[in-house]
């Protein structure tokens, strides 16, 4: 029964009004080719933030046009009924052709995905641009490609003409996987929207590895398509050869975007696929793994590998009830809520971190600390060993929590002084946190010689498992250094041994060609502070902007891959409208096989 509550209007008027959270609404659970047991296209109904909506469908955080601009058509807004879902039982035909669906499929896909990054931090998240509504054009364009484009406020999502052997049109706004992915890098350019610039390797790769992630674990969240990646059941029960891990990985939930893959990948398969392949040694200064989707697969493996290891540990009370009989079957239902709890879970957890990291020059290890750390904070007690399974996969790969980048501060080694400060103030006041950094700056390493400015400060209120809200405000600065050529030379000749100048280190078969005496170069340096609820500052993760080996690192990587304008300083961009960063690295060449 809808819950209600009756108002009266100033004039009177009895009124009723609707007291639901969410609104249920039907989707294409992963993408038009993936089929249910009916041989219908596997759908599902999910919870959508409930709001008042205007024709488009038009809310407070997303607004659908629908303008293609390939054939200059504009289509009316589509209108959605508030009291039920207008395309709960219609065919597939509908699903596939009917706009108005396409609208509706856009809409509740991205609004599900920002409402489980707001659940997870406990706040609001605003855009990475100027504005409350991100515009959402499930027809922008004819392309194989679908992107997010800050300068235009919007997620635009392409369509093939003829993309099937049926000749069908595939449409890029009908798969649940990527509609996630590109919501994902509009909520993470209004988290850390420094990352959209250029950096080391993993940041770029960490926008579309988590990107994926995000869509993947979205999916595996929803329990009936977890059943149908399962496998065929007998009865209500499934063989337990289907719940090894190698069977697992290999499931349709493993790829992204299975139709736009075969469209771009003439038939290969999903994208992303080369995440099912374990990194090779010393992979992370291989050439080959220095592009952003092939990098950011690695974390996308990694995290699969973390899903998986878990699931199993949820699973095992199945697989073996009495404790030394193991079981041949298991109910399938249970095994596939398993996943979806295990997914739900560890989505949370990654998602959590976002907050504890660094706002400039990320880089992987950074987000295993980061998700460590926030984990540790609102669950104290690792029951089920998450976080070692955690650190123990991404260790298996490489990467390793770094040393020296984060601080706690309430250990009593060094205290932080508050003198002259107001503790209500700290949690919300831009201007009262830059005075605090000030204050404190010997304790907390930040040389104040460098431009430095306070970028955000964020309250939030986390939920743990034994229903107590832990309240933070996580507060993040920026600092900033332009240097000729001759200056960072100058700078570079002064530090360790171990660190040459820029022209003269090799980077495989290449050397780095000399910065003519008149370039400019921009550095980064930054942190994140999070305090507590009564205003004391407990965490500092800390990029120091004198690291003097990790800006030649990130110099030496955008001088190779050309990621520089032609004016401005190295550094401060890629040489491409900001715009237009996430479209390049979507990029539509079909010899690759790993791009969308």
């Amino acid at each position: 029964m809808t819950p209600r509550a009756d108002v009266f209007t100033e004039g009177g008027v009895r009124q009723a009004v609707d007291l639901r959270l969410n609104t249920r609404m039907r989707v294409i659970a992963q993408d038009p080719t993936v089929l249910g047991p009916n041989g219908r296209i596997l759908t599902a109904e999910v919870d959508v933030p409930r709001a008042r909506l205007e024709p488009g469908p038009r809310g407070p955080r997303f607004h659908v046009v629908d303008y293609d601009a390939t054939t200059g058509t504009y289509l009316e807004p589509t209108v959605l009924s508030a009291d039920g879902d207008l395309f709960a039982r219609v065919g597939d035909k509908t699903l596939r052709e009917d706009f108005a669906f396409h609208a509706q499929q856009v809409y509740a896909v991205a609004a599900r995905t920002l409402a489980t990054f707001e659940s997870a931090l406990g706040r609001r998240i605003p855009w990475g641009f100027s504005g409350h509504q991100l515009y959402l054009v499930p027809h922008a364009f004819s392309e194989a490609n679908a992107y997010y484009s800050p300068d235009d406020r919007a997620l635009l999502f392409g369509y093939v003409l003829h993309g099937t052997p049926d000749g069908e049109t595939v449409y890029s706004c009908l798969s649940h996987d990527v509609i996630a992915h590109e919501t994902a890098h509009a909520v993470l350019d209004g988290l850390r929207n420094r990352f959209l610039e250029p950096g080391l390797p993993d940041q770029a790769a960490f926008h579309e590895g988590f990107a994926d992630i995000v869509a993947l674990l979205s999916v595996f969240s929803m329990r009936e398509v977890v059943e149908i990646a399962l496998g065929p059941a007998e009865g209500s029960r499934i063989d337990r050869r289907h719940l090894q891990p190698q069977a697992l990985r290999a499931s349709i939930l493993t790829g992204v975007a299975e139709q736009l893959g075969d469209v771009l990948t003439q038939g290969r398969g999903a994208l992303r696929q080369s995440a099912l392949e374990t990194p090779p040694t010393g992979w992370s200064g291989s050439p080959a793994f220095l592009e952003p989707h092939r990098r950011g697969e690695v974390l996308v493996g990694v995290v699969l590998d973390v899903l998986i290891d878990i699931w199993r540990r949820r699973l095992k009370p199945l697989l073996d009830p009495d404790g030394d009989r193991p079981t041949k079957t298991v109910d399938r239902r249970r095994a596939a809520e398993e996943g979806a709890k295990a997914a739900g879970q560890l989505l949370i957890m990654l998602i959590r971190g976002l907050d504890y990291l660094p706002p400039v020059e990320f880089e992987f290890g950074d987000l295993l600390d980061a998700v460590i750390l926030a984990d540790e904070e609102v669950v104290p007690e690792d029951g089920l060993g998450y976080r070692k399974i955690l650190e123990s996969r991404f260790n298996a790969v490489g990467i390793e929590r770094p040393v020296g980048t984060s601080f706690d501060l309430l250990d009593g080694s060094a205290s932080p002084q508050y003198r002259g400060l107001n503790y209500a103030a700290l949690r919300a006041d831009g201007d009262e946190v830059y005075r605090f950094l000030w204050e404190n700056a010997d304790i907390f390493g930040i040389d104040t010689t460098y431009y430095t400015y306070v970028d955000t400060v964020r309250p939030t209120q986390r939920i743990g498992p034994d229903g107590l809200v832990v309240a933070e405000t996580v507060a993040s600065y920026v600092q900033m250094l332009e240097l000729t050529a001759v200056e960072l030379k100058e700078r570079l000749g002064a530090a360790p041994d171990e660190m040459s100048g820029v022209g003269s280190v090799d980077v495989g078969d290449q050397r780095v060609v000399d910065l003519p005496d008149d370039a400019t170069v921009r550095m980064f340096g930054g942190g994140t502070v999070v305090f507590d609820q009564f205003g004391r500052a407990k965490f500092h993760v800390h990029k120091r902007l004198d690291d003097w080996l990790r800006q030649e690192r990130r110099l030496r990587y955008l001088r190779r891959a050309g990621l520089y304008g032609d004016k401005a300083p190295i550094g401060a961009t890629f040489g491409l409208a900001r715009g237009q960063s996430i479209a390049a690295l979507h990029d539509t060449d079909t010899s690759s096989g790993e791009v969308w």
